[in-house]
């Protein structure tokens, strides 16, 4: 490829020091590295270099452009969205109250990563942490009144979901070449990944109040601190002709994972609708919570001469179809990248837009990068998120 193959080298001592300062950003700015996160997620078919074993596991058998083949990299990354069609920056549920969306969602994921790779083989960690959220116009008002203490006479339709976990996952991939026919190159690979389930929490209020009433709805809580699963990635990636790569991804072809958790239902007071749990509701319970199965298929670009990337990819999960496109401009000579991407955000419901640039030596890289679907007002934004990300080759 023309981008990355086109580094010169530098001293280590140099970058060593920007590194570890990288590494100690904290963790809730995660696991998405810069570069990908730059290209709209566009990765599959892309050179991702240490972090292929969370894009596609094949990648990591390309060449990384390491002397000794020892590589360590990090990578931190959030995006956070809502429909509300309020900014995301003042977004409470007072806001999101009376607009034009009903029910009001929300996603909020922060991702953190961290691996070591020595040529074809990569092991790293995982950190997960995200918020769904889902709340009716009528479950809002009731929320409204009920802190205002001026609960109404007429019903309130309750729907509201909100869902809060934290999963720690390390992983194992491995990719070899294979020989395929008069293709110049082309890889297989698998990822083992082992989820530890470090934190979970589920309110889910359901039904309908009336004041004066204490029948008619349901609430409980759920709450677990153990969850323990395993998954299994598969990736393969060929390159037609020097200008041409595609990949493949089948990420989840076999997933487990399950909460041991706490379970408990509350009353709402029915003049207040104050919660108050009920006794002997406590329960204990499993939560089967696999991680969905994807397919990925990507295609990379790469114009002879050009020093430009060109990304596009299709999943498909959960009956959903989603289009991703990236694009890098290389400037050797001063070893940096510009990169730009799209795709299409359910949550938000509008096409996301995201800008990075990175630095690229033989023995560093550095990425940095922002998502956004409003420009220049980002303040105005409903969708907002950035990565950064480092990699290091001995």
């Amino acid at each position: 490829m023309n981008g990355p193959q086109t580094r010169k080298a530098i001293q280590p001592r140099f970058f060593l020091p920007v590194f570890l300062s990288l590494l100690l950003l904290p963790a809730c700015l995660l696991a998405q590295d810069g570069r990908s996160f730059a290209i709209g997620g566009a990765a599959t078919a892309a050179p991702t270099d240490l972090f292929g074993f969370y894009w596609n596991p094949a990648a990591l058998a390309l060449p990384n452009g390491s002397p000794s083949g020892w590589t360590v990299g990090s990578g931190l990354s959030v995006l956070d969205s809502s429909n509300a069609g309020t900014a995301i920056l003042q977004f409470n549920p007072s806001n999101a109250q009376g607009s034009s969306q009903d029910p009001i969602n929300r996603r909020q994921q922060y991702l953190g990563t961290f691996g070591v790779g020595y040529t074809n083989v990569v092991g790293g960690v995982l950190y997960d942490q995200r918020l769904d959220y889902s709340a009716s116009q009528s479950s809002l008002a009731f929320f409204h009144d009920r802190d205002n203490g001026s609960i109404g006479a007429n019903p309130y339709g309750l729907n509201y979901l909100q869902t809060t976990q934290q999963v720690g996952t390390l992983i194992v991939s491995y990719a070899t070449q294979v020989p395929l026919g008069t293709f110049s190159f082309s890889s297989v690979g698998a990822s083992l990944k082992y989820h530890d389930g470090l934190q979970y929490r589920q309110d889910q209020l359901t039904g309908t109040f009336t004041q004066g009433s204490a029948t008619g709805y349901q609430y409980t809580r759920t709450t677990s601190t153990s969850g323990l699963g395993l998954s299994v990635d598969g990736g393969f990636m060929v390159k037609i002709t020097d200008s041409l790569q595609f990949g493949m991804m089948f990420q989840n072809l076999q997933s487990s994972f399950s909460w041991q958790a706490q379970q408990e239902s509350f009353n709402l007071d029915p003049t207040t609708g104050a919660e108050t749990p009920i006794p002997g509701s406590s329960s204990s319970v499993t939560l089967q919570s696999p991680f969905p199965y994807a397919t990925k298929l990507g295609i990379l670009l790469d114009p002879p001469g050009k020093d430009i990337l060109l990304e596009g990819e299709i999943s498909w999960s959960q009956q959903q179809t989603h289009w991703r496109f990236g694009l890098e401009r290389y400037y050797p000579a001063n070893f940096i990248a510009v990169r730009f991407g799209t795709f299409y955000d359910d949550i938000s419901q509008s096409q996301l837009w995201s800008f990075g640039f990175g630095y690229e030596r033989t023995f560093l890289s550095l990425d940095l990068s922002f998502v956004t679907r409003s420009l220049p007002n980002l303040q105005d934004s409903v969708a907002l998120g950035g990565a950064a990300s480092a990699i290091v080759r001995f």
